[in-house]
């Protein structure tokens, strides 16, 4: 394909341009694209670390079919603003921590790939990658198979190392990794390299092995404030190109790896409007109520505070200081219009922290942001009140120190304009909590870093709340008839789930796996799940395929997944600190081809 280009065009494509930030944090990418190829320009916005959105909320739902129909629903909105090309969270080349990346490989990977295949059914590119911090360790096994399993979900994808500075070894540990993602893999997609800062200025030598070194990471697009003359992938790469430091069919490669991934997205048929552009605003779209219906997780219901419950009397009290006020009239609104009796909190008198019309209340909600509430939280729990707090962070790490004082608590994760209706329908009972936990909350002490499931597995600690729990009011599940089959490379997992509560509820049964003595793994790790709807009574019964990737590592000199030898454990729960169901099978070696679908070599 990048035959048809000239070398000029080459060296236009492989450059991005990149507008400064505006206040709000939003950088306006541009990949120039070559018209008389037919390659359009493409537009991406490119939002800092402080202002990117975590993908917590969608994962907690661990609905794959929700997560490929939110990624269409933002393509609709990304194309409509003039743009082609999407910064995608939740995985990527470089770490970001777990309020961005998630916890688990499999369940990032699978959500955040089927993201992006709604966004590449949208004629949208993602490029899988947040803002990250490069490191000189090599990829991490986790990081490594949750981009295998996205990028085979999502064919086409490319990838992006977003930094603020370019620095020596920038896309971290991606360097090396050209023969693992292009031979072992067959990876065809393009890695595009952004940051937020121009290159500061340096002789000559060190800007061509800061292009070096971008090229060994397998770079094809480069972008930075500036000009092309001021950029890595402009004068410079032009001029090691000129002095045979680089040779044009390493040019070649990159030009091809860009369009192929543009192909593969539709976006050289179907370009945006160019003159379409418009200044990027927080997604709101049509599934944000899905999302909220489907991603709150109820983390505690004691007492029956929930479902809420007030009268004319005592109505239902609704608290929200600071940024968490818009939210609290919002809810307030959103129970009234439910038909509760429900109303806002006034705002405490200067210099307390207990409202006056708390003792006049029913139960009492409290929208909390951050720890800067747990003063008011702490001060309603001791008046008597029956307290529900329903926390709007991402943070899973927040310290919960009045966890013991109140009734219940939700995690909401960030406030969403929009899903206050779906929100109100939970507290209200009129829908079942169903979301999981995505990451391990750890209630801020942690026996490792990162402080996911795996490292609390490693040390026999109990977190405060487990990766993948979550409650339900009335729905109450139970698991049986485990049975555990090989076919080949593959496992087959088989259960029965019954729902034996009193109302409708939503299940997402979890499969684990306990990885032989000796094999220097964690204990365990997520190998599958499924999500179920069943009314009271029913059962239905559900198999799970899982291949051996899952119960092994990647092996770079053979450029497969081994799994090794040896007795497996396979269990089944509600999550991973529950697993009532356990199968021991004993599996041969494992050798697990790594080729992506429908991929092309590099």
């Amino acid at each position: 394909m990048a035959a048809r280009l000239t070398p000029a065009e080459k060296l236009t494509l492989v450059r991005a341009d990149v507008a400064p930030a505006s206040a709000r944090g939003v950088s306006i990418v541009t990949l120039p694209g070559v018209p008389r190829a037919g390659l359009p320009a493409l537009r991406m916005a490119l939002v800092d670390g402080a202002s990117q959105p975590s993908p917590l909320a969608l994962m907690a739902s661990w609905d794959r079919d929700l997560a490929r129909r939110v990624g269409q629903a933002r393509a609709r909105a990304i194309r409509a603003g003039g743009r082609a090309l999407a910064a995608l969270g939740g995985i990527g080349p470089l770490p970001a921590g777990r309020t961005r990346d998630g916890e688990d490989p499999l369940l990032s990977g699978r959500m955040m790939g089927e993201v992006a295949a709604g966004l590449i059914a949208g004629h949208v590119l993602p490029l899988f990658g947040g803002l990250g911090q490069p490191g000189p360790d090599g990829m991490e096994q986790d990081r490594l198979l949750a981009l295998h399993v996205a990028l085979e979900h999502a064919a086409g994808a490319g990838m992006l190392c977003h930094v603020a500075t370019v620095a020596m070894r920038p896309c971290g540990a991606l360097e090396g990794m050209e023969r693992t993602l292009r031979d072992g893999w067959r990876y065809g997609g393009m890695i595009a390299l952004m940051a937020d800062r121009a290159t500061p200025e340096a002789p000559p030598a060190m800007h061509r092995t800061l292009v070096l070194s971008a090229l060994a990471a397998g770079v094809d697009v480069e972008g930075e404030p500036g000009t092309a003359e001021t950029a890595l992938f402009g004068a410079t790469l032009r001029q090691a190109l000129k002095g045979g430091a680089v040779p044009p069919v390493r040019l070649d490669r990159m030009a091809a790896h860009i369009m192929q991934a543009m192909d593969a997205a539709g976006v050289t048929e179907h370009p945006p409007p160019f003159g379409a552009l418009r200044a990027p605003a927080p997604y709101q779209g049509p599934l944000v109520g899905d999302e909220v219906a489907e991603g709150t997780v109820l983390l505690r219901n004691e007492n029956a505070v929930l479902p809420l419950a007030g009268t004319a009397a005592a109505p239902i009290l609704v608290l929200g200081a600071g940024p968490a006020r818009t939210a609290a009239r919002a809810m307030a609104d959103a129970l009234g219009r439910a038909g509760h009796a429900a109303r806002l909190a006034a705002d405490a008198p200067n210099g307390t922290a207990l409202p006056p019309d708390v003792a006049q209340a029913g139960p009492v909600v409290i929208f909390s942001a951050g720890s800067e509430d747990d003063r008011l939280i702490g001060a309603v729990a001791d008046s008597g009140a029956h307290v529900v707090v329903v926390l709007l962070s991402d943070d899973p790490d927040r310290p919960m120190p009045w966890l013991d004082q109140v009734d219940g608590v939700v995690q909401a994760w960030s406030w969403r304009d929009g899903g206050e209706d779906a929100l109100a329908a939970l507290l209200g009972g009129q829908r079942d909590f169903s979301g999981r936990l995505p990451v391990t909350l750890t209630g801020g002490a942690a026996p490792a870093h990162p402080a996911g499931y795996k490292a609390f597995d490693r040390a026999h600690v109990a977190p405060l709340f487990p990766f993948g729990y979550g409650l339900a009011i009335h729905a109450r599940f139970a698991y049986g008839d485990l049975k555990v089959t090989r076919d080949g490379s593959r496992l087959l997992v088989a259960f029965s789930v019954t729902n034996r509560g009193t109302a409708p509820g939503r299940d997402v049964p979890q499969i684990y796996l306990d990885l032989p003595d000796g094999s220097g793994e964690a204990p365990k790790r997520l190998i599958g799940w499924r999500t179920v709807q069943l009314a009271p009574g029913q059962s239905a019964r559900l198999a799970v395929g899982i291949d051996a990737r899952m119960l092994g590592r990647w092996n770079p000199a053979a450029l497969e997944w081994v799994a090794p030898a040896g007795d497996y454990g396979v269990s089944l729960g509600g999550h991973s600190a529950n697993l009532a169901r356990q199968v021991m099978i004993h599996l041969p070696e494992l050798h697990v081809p790594a080729a992506l679908p429908e991929g092309e070599a590099g």
